[in-house]
């Protein structure tokens, strides 16, 4: 079986692990497998152009929602070694032990089909495995930037930083044909139970069910929203009045130039800069709804992940 290794250098953990070694224990599994290095978007748009059968990525995140988005469409099966800071794909697959472990697996291999999010924005698509968001998350990932180098104490710092004097925004939303417009501390549409460094927000999502887990914190509660937070960090949600949970398909938001963010990464700065006023009151009669919508919907099963059968994964 024709099978492709994407390697990414940078990753947390992927030192520890040569790509020669992993095409030898991919060769040892039956797989025919090859590598070529790369280094950037153009390197990689070249070699999935016309990759076959199986893409094995040794990285993070990052880099399988990198690969993903190139492979939409295409019946070729993604192969994650979890080898990032989060590893939230990994771990949402239950895929356990070191990467030669997982590999030795794939030689009894199962394929286990995952909804991706498209964000269509004023400037072109975008997609997500995990979340996208906006509100004090989005924030403070813009204040945080993960190309300073990822830490997840300074991102804890960053967003408790953030918190201390953010103003809640008014977002004019539409989910399924019903008005969620309304002023919010956190505004997250979750396709996995988790998010960042393991910030467990919607503990019934389900990636191939074709919907999504809306996760909203209202204006005014930053104490629910540090409650939250906390809880979030410690994988025990709890019950908290001010948080709701709701599913849907398919969401509008007027977009007034605030930060949002798609997976890891703040989406669309370039285009963001010079658009972001704060509104001065929160209320509705002062948003202009003539600025353009994010529309936000889920792709359903559109990508295929292809993991040890002994897996028992929550997809």
């Amino acid at each position: 079986m024709q099978t492709t290794l994407i390697y990414n250098l940078q990753a947390k953990n992927t030192a520890s692990l040569s790509p020669e070694e992993i095409l030898k224990a991919l060769r040892q599994a039956g797989y025919d497998a090859i590598y070529t290095p790369t280094s950037t978007e153009k390197d990689l748009d070249r070699v999935l152009r016309n990759v076959k059968n199986v893409v094995v990525i040794a990285g993070g995140d990052g880099s399988i929602r990198a690969v993903a988005m190139r492979l939409l469409n295409r019946n070729i099966q993604i192969a994650p070694l979890p080898m990032g800071t989060a590893n939230n794909i990994g771990r949402m697959l239950a895929l356990k032990g070191k990467p030669l472990e997982i590999i030795a697996g794939l030689a009894d291999p199962v394929t286990r089909d995952m909804d991706i999010g498209c964000v269509t924005t004023p400037h072109g698509t975008e997609y997500f495995l995990e979340a996208m968001g906006i509100g004090v998350f989005a924030d403070a990932l813009e204040k945080y930037n993960p190309e300073d180098g990822k830490s997840v104490i300074r991102a804890i710092q960053t967003l408790r930083r953030t918190l201390i004097d953010y103003q809640p925004k008014f977002f004019h939303v539409n989910v399924d044909g019903v008005d969620f417009s309304g002023s919010y501390l956190l505004f997250e549409v979750m396709n996995t139970p988790t998010m960042g460094y393991h910030y467990l927000l919607a503990p019934e999502a389900k990636p191939d069910d074709g919907l999504f887990d809306l996760v909203l914190i209202h204006a005014n509660q930053r104490e629910a929203y540090l409650k939250f937070m906390r809880a979030a960090l410690r994988g025990t949600l709890e019950e908290l009045p001010d948080v709701s949970i709701h599913k849907g398909r398919k969401l509008e938001i007027a977009w007034r130039g605030f930060p949002l963010h798609i997976d890891g990464e703040v989406a669309g700065t370039d285009w963001m800069k010079g658009n972001n006023t704060p509104s001065q009151k929160d209320e509705p009669e002062l948003l202009d709804v003539s600025k353009p919508y994010l529309q936000v919907e889920l792709m359903s099963q559109a990508v295929h992940f292809l993991v040890p059968k002994s897996t028992t994964g929550t997809v």
